[in-house]
């Protein structure tokens, strides 16, 4: 034990002045700021104006036109609608905001079905025959009934699964097509149409004319539209959002509650402290047993989030992907969120705010997709947990669980994560053990008189970080203020 005369008040030298109170403030309104400057650049930077980050969206281009010939007074012209729009298309794109791959059907098809393409351009078969029949409608019906011939028709199918914004990308597109077939090839049709009337002396109408000036009608669909239950395509990343709270946020209470039980911290009640003296564990095993909680915790958060979409009405999706899939994002990130804990105390509480949340949830690509995202957004949210677990959820809830859609990368990216934060928790706790700083309950300094006995105080208790050699046993009262312990 130590000498009684060491328990004695000491004068602290506070004044609690203003001088004191600015030197004591000073890191916290630093700390305040500079997480909310952080803060607003990803919300604000990463959603204000997403159009002017667009790049590189995959759209496919299918033409499966067969052409067709149209006979002139001058002789037979082959038209081919399909090539020429697919030619005003690469021509007149922007390759810095749009990626048009030109494809066949079947690879348009397995893009849009693992979310590989925003959408897809579709030119039928029939696309040529059908303008050559409305031509010659016009020519000999159109200027005696006038009554507009039937436009021909192509489609352009957008996939509400892959985001929110595929929906006016591909509405976009369809402004840019109906505008490069009329400058390309309206007034030849009209004009081909003319000249096949006068043939047979007969006139165009003007209601077939203005038909003809625009013969290709482009309708804008939904291919393979939202389950049931779902209305909005950002629901995966609410439910990567609950799966990760749960995992960070998780971590803090268990660490928090573990240490307390432990005897390393007080458990605050109110105005009531709880003070707890056990045998102290190392490092390592504390870290361990916060591992292990977080494992059992897991599965049983997962199971009342399946309960509550359930409940909710969603569909669409395997129960059990969903399961095992929010398991996996629970304890990567809590396994992660405990070893920064154990690695720098506190101030890991900080970091897992910053880490898992702030950095998070605007480079997810749920809110706005990546493609839409500034460069370092992008970068940031390769390894971030919450775009993993995005993309896996979405795969599952959208895309029938497809490896190809997402969940496979999410799964090899979260895995590392995991297996990071157990190796570098064992090699951190491991060292600070070596280095003799042990992990003990030490009861905080009180006056002599105040004293109770069996080796208790009437403080609180606090966590001590020092060579062993300097530390009493524990709840035994140690020389020196609490509030500068190595």
């Amino acid at each position: 034990m130590t000498d009684p005369a060491s328990r004695r008040p000491v004068d602290s030298g506070h004044t609690g002045g203003f001088r004191e109170f600015a030197s004591h403030s000073a890191g916290a309104v630093v700390l305040v700021c500079g997480l909310f400057f952080l803060l607003a650049f990803m919300y604000l930077g990463g959603t204000a104006d997403p159009q002017s980050h667009a790049r590189h969206i995959p759209v496919a281009v299918v033409d499966e036109d067969r052409g067709a010939s149209l006979e002139t007074p001058i002789g037979p012209r082959q038209l081919d609608v399909g090539t020429q729009i697919t030619a005003g298309l690469l021509q007149n794109n922007d390759w810095t905001r749009i990626r048009l791959h030109v494809v066949d059907a079947a690879a348009a098809e397995e893009g849009l079905r693992d979310g590989s393409y925003f959408g897809a351009v579709r030119m039928p078969p029939d696309l040529s025959q059908r303008v050559v029949e409305l031509v010659e409608a016009a020519a000999t019906e159109g200027g005696d009934r006038g009554e507009p011939p039937a436009p021909a028709r192509i489609t352009l199918e957008y996939s509400p699964r892959v985001s929110i914004v595929s929906g006016q990308v591909m509405q976009t597109m369809a402004e840019a097509i109906r505008t490069s077939f009329h400058d390309r090839m309206g007034s030849t049709i009209l004009s081909d149409s003319r000249l096949l009337a006068e043939a047979e002396g007969r006139t165009v109408g003007a209601a077939a004319a203005l038909a003809l000036g625009d013969p290709v009608r482009v309708d804008v669909v939904a291919w393979n539209p939202l389950p049931d239950g779902v209305s909005n395509a950002s629901l995966p990343m609410f439910y990567a959002l609950i799966v990760v709270l749960a995992g960070f946020t998780g971590a803090m209470i268990i660490s928090a509650l573990l240490d307390a039980r432990l005897g390393f911290i007080p458990l605050e009640i109110g105005p009531l402290a709880l003070n707890v003296h056990v045998a102290p564990f190392g490092r390592l095993q504390t870290l361990v047993r916060k591992w292990v909680v977080t494992a059992v915790t897991a599965p049983l958060v997962s199971g009342l989030t399946l309960l509550v979409a359930d409940i909710v009405g969603l569909t669409g999706y395997d129960p059990w992907d969903m399961f095992w899939f929010s398991n996996l994002v629970i304890v990567a990130v809590g396994v992660c969120a405990h070893t920064i804990i154990a690695a720098i105390g506190n101030a890991g509480l900080l970091v897992n705010l910053v880490l898992f949340v702030v950095l998070g949830i605007p480079t997810s690509g749920g809110a706005t997709p990546t493609q839409m995202l500034p460069p370092v957004f992008v970068t940031i949210g390769s390894f971030q947990p919450m775009h993993q677990a995005y993309l896996g959820l979405r795969s599952i809830m959208f895309f029938d669980s497809s490896w190809e859609a997402g969940l496979g990368h999410a799964v090899w990216v979260l895995s590392g994560w995991a297996v990071a934060g157990i190796v570098l928790g064992i090699a951190v706790t491991l060292a600070y053990e070596r280095m003799g700083m042990r992990r003990q309950a030490v009861a905080e300094r009180v006056p002599a008189g105040r004293r109770s006995g069996g080796g208790r105080s009437g403080g609180v208790v606090g966590v001590a970080d020092a060579p062993a050699a300097g530390l009493g046993e524990p709840g035994e009262v140690v020389e020196g203020d609490p509030a500068h312990r190595v």
